[in-house]
This record gives C-alpha cells, sequence and structure tokens, in this order.
C-alpha cells in the first residue's frame, strides 16, 4: 500500500469537507453522521474520523473551509480612510451576492444548521482558532483609523465593530428570509455602515 503523504491527506481533508458541507446542507446537521459523509466520497467513516475527532470538529472546519473558499477574493488588508474601509465591506459584502455558492453557504450557516447554546460556543471557540475573530479583525480596522486621525474616537471601536457586526447579521438574515433582496441587503448594509461609522470619519 503506498505510503500517504501531506498532499493526498490534505486533498482528502478538502473532499470531506466539500461532502460535508453537501450532506448537511441536504439533510441537516443534527440528521447527517460521519458514515453519510464518508459514503459520499466512497471512504470509510474511520477515514473521516482520523481527520476530525467529533462532529463539531468538522462543522466549524466546514465552516471555516467556507468563509476561506468564497470570501478568498475579498480584499481584508488595512485600510487608512473610513472611505477604503466602506468600498472594502461593501466589496466583501457584494460576494455574497453575486457567488450563489456563498449565498447558499450562508443561507446553510444560518439556518440549516440547529444551533444549540453548547454547539454554539463550541464551534465559535474553535473557528477563532482556525480563522481568528471577523469581529476583532474589523475592531482592529476602526482602531487604526482612530490612531492615524481618519476617525474619531467619540465611540469606542470595540462597540462600534459591534454595532455593525449586529447590522450585518441581522440584514442578511432579513434577505435570506425574504424581507428584501439580495441588493436591498447592500443597500440596508451600507446605509448602516454611514450611519454608524461613516458618520464618525473626520472631516
Amino acid at each position: 500500500m503506498a505510503r500517504r503523504t501531506k498532499a493526498d491527506a490534505a486533498k482528502t481533508r478538502e473532499q470531506i469537507l466539500e461532502a460535508a458541507l453537501k450532506i448537511f446542507s441536504a439533510k441537516g446537521y443534527s440528521k447527517a453522521t460521519f458514515v453519510d459523509v464518508a459514503r459520499e466520497i466512497g471512504l470509510s467513516k474511520g477515514a473521516v474520523y482520523w481527520h476530525f475527532k467529533t462532529k463539531p470538529d468538522l462543522l466549524a472546519a466546514v465552516i471555516a473551509y467556507g468563509d476561506a473558499k468564497y470570501c478568498a477574493s475579498a480584499n481584508t488588508t488595512q485600510v487608512d480612510t473610513v472611505a477604503e474601509l466602506r468600498r472594502q465591506v461593501e466589496a466583501f459584502a457584494t460576494v455574497y451576492t453575486t457567488v450563489l455558492e456563498a449565498w447558499s453557504f450562508e443561507f446553510f450557516c444560518n439556518f440549516q444548521i440547529e444551533w444549540s447554546s453548547e454547539l454554539l460556543a463550541e464551534v465559535h471557540e474553535k473557528l477563532k482558532e482556525m480563522r481568528g475573530d471577523p469581529m476583532k479583525k474589523f475592531e482592529e480596522q476602526l482602531v487604526h483609523l482612530q490612531e492615524n486621525g481618519a476617525l474619531s474616537r467619540a465611540r469606542d471601536a470595540e462597540d462600534l465593530a459591534r454595532y455593525f457586526g449586529s447590522s450585518w447579521v441581522g440584514s442578511l438574515h432579513l434577505a435570506m428570509c425574504g424581507a428584501f433582496n439580495k441588493e436591498q441587503f447592500i443597500e440596508v448594509l451600507m446605509t448602516s455602515f454611514d450611519l454608524l461609522i461613516g458618520s464618525q470619519a473626520v472631516k
């Protein structure tokens, strides 16, 4: 039997994540099993367990994988003006409204996982280890803008990040529930940005 290389293991891991996303989306997280995932790509259950010890481990990896896959084109480099940050946020949000798979992935995360408080806490901790905290990264952008004088210090950066994060989640949720369409999601989101953050820009 040929010895597995790191490249082989990485390829198998990616196949498992793709299969898990498909199975979780079709059956719901709670009803899907490692056997279902393994069967989807012709592996044994043990092969899946070799990569992921628990189901929450697999779920966290699927979410981190989806984020990286669908948002790889988004520019998240540090910016020096509020206007640049606005363009960056709008471009990031546009990924979800123009790439069907990205929208479907967010729908899966929001509506096809039977979240409990325990599962949410466990997956959130695992995600912080895998990809960092997106809210913290946004807060760091705001801190940088305050430090270089582009953004007023009248509001705490952590609070601003929390408020805008809530707007992002809320507007995305409403769009997915049909309260408004994808284009209006962008409009609502950017209006929130202007009210919460744009209004704090130093002229």
